[in-house]
């Protein structure tokens, strides 16, 4: 105990001096400004309020006298509002007047002295929103890196989500195959869940701008990622926490109704995107704490290391939701993608962490579950199949086609061997003679121990020459282990072989025992004379 607290300390302040030292790092380093971004700026002008006609209209215009004469540069423009114009000089280069445009375009802007966006609706009482709109100019280059360089998180995260979402899904499949249905369900749910997570970080960034336009179907991927995201969640928080499914239900209805309620929203045209978004956001605030509060009380009852490690995640995904909410509610939207992004990642890291032991005691179980299967075929003293394992055999033995042997041997003198010297060298001639079995039968085919001192070895598609030649090479391995032996080895054998399509295996068997008791009694007689 005194041990694992110095090491905990150890590590806290090996922590510690590392963080220590990327801080001064950044906080002393003397770096050049704008190296990667370029001219990227957010430009200065000046807002009016305008009235014509009974509408009012929030304005500011930016000078461009700046530019150079062939320089080319793009507007990046972020705003939720409804209803506005983008000119240059006096050509409108955009219009947005729908609720179903997207809120973020990347503008080339042509030649002219002036920029002016033209907010219509906008009064002094909502200037304040209207003026946290996001606007940057600069040059081509400058601005795609500058899009690159503060959307890399996004790229990061939706690359390692595709590939451990894929890997979940590989490994889900695995598991499926190997009839683990719960541990399937499980990976499959996470899998799916890390897929969903990456959607939604890569679609909620700008890096798409680089390739698409089309940013209103951009926001559309993102909300509803966003709102399936608890799906796939909570049906893997179900098979960590069987207990919980009643629970787990509830908050999963709720969630559907909230998605429903979003769709009907968005299809019908309304404007309470906000409500639904909050309503989202006091769900997964209460769904985490419920699974944080459930769990820790079960975790009491019964450690758990898997629950413990899904409550781990569940608290750091509820420090990082509650710091990215704020800020989301205080406007500042991209800070709460980066720290929203940040938490998720972190959750799914602990669900991976809680996945990969549940995969590695399945792996243990199935393990363990086929050494015992083999157990109940294998004869544990010779490794020899044992007599059930022969029993099964004569079932598919019974309709195979081809040919068939059947050698019958039986250890001579076991009872001698175990009542004048002990059970520990009949033990060893038991031993002995499936060693020389295996070592003269090779892969021809299949050895059994089927009683004390009794043995079969099967030989399919042997032609009745080549089983007198095993018979013979088990003899020789029989012949030099008694040579090198304490104690007499030998055995009686006799065979049956057939090609006939229709077997009768019992004669078969029968056939070869006859054998095998005709040579114990030559072998008995041979002694006694000698």
């Amino acid at each position: 105990m005194i041990m694992k607290k110095i090491h905990t300390a150890v590590t806290l302040i090996i922590i510690f001096f590392m963080v220590a030292a990327l801080y001064i790092c950044g906080r002393y380093e003397n770096a050049p400004d704008r190296v990667f971004t370029g001219k990227v700026s957010a430009p200065e002008g000046e807002w009016t309020i305008d009235a014509f006609d009974g509408v009012t209209k929030a304005e500011v215009t930016f000078s461009l006298s700046d530019r150079g004469e062939h320089e080319e540069w793009v507007l990046l423009l972020r705003s939720h509002w409804k209803n506005y114009y983008v000119r240059v000089g006096n050509e409108t280069i955009y219009h947005r007047n729908g609720k179903r445009d997207g809120s973020v375009h990347l503008f080339d802007i042509p030649s002219g002295d002036s920029l002016t966006i033209s907010f219509i609706g906008g009064t002094k009482d909502n200037l304040k929103g209207i003026e946290s709109s996001g606007i940057l100019i600069g040059d081509n280059t400058s601005m795609y890196r500058r899009i690159i360089k503060d959307n890399l998180y996004a790229v990061l995260i939706g690359v390692l989500s595709l590939a451990f979402g894929v890997l979940c899904i590989v490994a889900c499949l695995y598991m499926k195959a190997g009839k683990t249905e719960k541990i399937y369900r499980a990976l499959r749910n996470l899998g799916i869940c890390i897929l969903t997570e990456g959607i939604w970080v890569v679609t909620d960034s700008q890096i798409l701008l680089l390739v698409t336009q089309h940013t209103s179907i951009i926001e559309q991927i993102s909300f509803l990622s966003f709102f399936t995201l608890p799906f796939p969640l909570l049906e893997f928080i179900k098979e960590i926490m069987p207990g919980k499914h009643r629970m787990l239900s509830v908050m999963r209805k709720l969630f559907v109704f909230n998605l429903v309620l979003y769709l009907l929203n968005y299809i019908s045209g309304c404007d309470m995107v906000i409500i639904i978004l909050i309503c989202e956001h006091l769900l997964m605030t209460v769904t985490l704490l419920r699974v944080i509060w459930n769990g820790v009380n079960e975790n009491k009852k019964h450690k758990n290391l898997k629950l413990q490690i899904v409550i781990n995640g569940c608290v750091a995904y509820c420090v990082f939701s509650i710091i990215a909410l704020v800020l989301f509610y205080y406007g500042n939207v991209v800070s709460y993608s980066y720290i929203y992004s940040v938490g998720i990642a972190i959750f799914i890291a602990f669900l991976i962490n809680a996945a990969c032991i549940v995969m590695y005691e399945q792996v243990q179980e199935n393990a363990n579950v086929e050494i015992y299967a083999r157990m109940a075929y294998m004869d544990t003293m010779t490794g020899l199949g044992n007599r059930t394992a022969f029993l099964e055999e004569n079932k598919s033995n019974a309709v195979f086609p081809g040919m068939i042997s059947y050698i019958m041997m039986d250890a001579n003198n076991l009872k001698k061997i175990n009542d004048s010297l002990g059970h520990n060298k009949g033990d060893e001639l038991i031993i002995t003679i499936a060693k020389c079995m295996r070592a003269a039968v090779g892969q021809n085919g299949q050895c059994y121990r089927i009683g004390g001192d009794e043995f079969v070895i099967i030989l399919k598609n042997k032609t009745a020459e080549e089983t007198e030649e095993i018979i013979r090479q088990v003899r020789a391995e029989i012949e030099f282990a008694d040579e090198q032996s304490d104690i007499p080895i030998s055995v009686a054998m006799g065979y049956a072989w057939t090609d006939a399509e229709e077997k009768n295996l019992p004669e078969l068997i029968h056939c070869a025992d006859e054998k095998m008791y005709k040579d114990k009694k030559r072998i008995k007689e041979n002694t006694s004379s000698a």
